[in-house]
């Protein structure tokens, strides 16, 4: 009689046991499943933003090669006006000094 009550008790403590992991495993498990939701959100957003900046950088680096382009074709404006009116000069001087003579 008192080894089956002592088998019983032993029962009950081992099913109390196996129930309490249960739950625990039911509650770390849920925990779990929330953070992979989670992360999952924060990879999502930060793809979208790699996403993002990467079309920026495209379109930024087009900017950049166009104003380089304009630049460049700007110093040519400039060098060539800035010949013509040197040629201007000095032919304003010649005809200045002619005129003089």
């Amino acid at each position: 009689k008192q080894m089956h009550e002592t088998m019983s008790k032993n029962l009950a403590d081992a099913a109390a046991t196996e129930e309490a992991s249960i739950k625990s495993h039911e509650e770390l498990m849920s925990a779990k499943h929330k953070e992979v939701e989670a992360l999952s959100a924060a990879i999502e957003s930060k793809q979208r933003t790699i996403g993002e900046l990467g079309v920026q950088i495209v379109t930024m680096k087009e900017d950049l090669d166009d104003t380089q382009n304009a630049l460049a074709a700007d110093e040519k404006y400039l060098a060539e006006l800035q010949k013509g009116c040197d040629t201007k000069t000095a032919e304003w001087e010649e005809s200045s000094k002619t005129r003089a003579d």
